[in-house]
């Protein structure tokens, strides 16, 4: 049998880890999540909510232009369509 030199031996010892977990974590609960991750999904269902009121806000500009140009129609403003995204275009205009 060989030997280890110390250098080696060394490389070994320092490549195991003396913090491993003694018990499974998929049996474990996680814990509730913290106010911060709370605050952030909240955050990102608001940001999401106002890119596709952003996005229903351009398309139907775009559609009225292209689709019904003749008929009077005052596009509501911006903030509508961030508080419930959807297209506010008039029956009579959609395709």
């Amino acid at each position: 049998m060989k030997w280890l030199s110390p250098m080696a031996f060394l490389v070994l010892v320092s490549s195991t880890s003396l913090d491993a977990p003694t018990s499974d974590p998929a049996n474990e609960e996680a814990p509730p999540p913290p106010d911060e991750i709370e605050e952030c999904q909240e955050g990102v269902k608001g940001l999401r909510e106002g890119i596709e009121g952003l996005e229903f806000f351009l398309q139907d500009k775009k559609d009225k232009k292209k689709f019904c140009p003749n008929i009077r129609w005052e596009q509501p403003k911006l903030e509508k369509y961030k508080k419930k995204p959807m297209s506010y275009l008039p029956e009579s205009c959609i395709k």
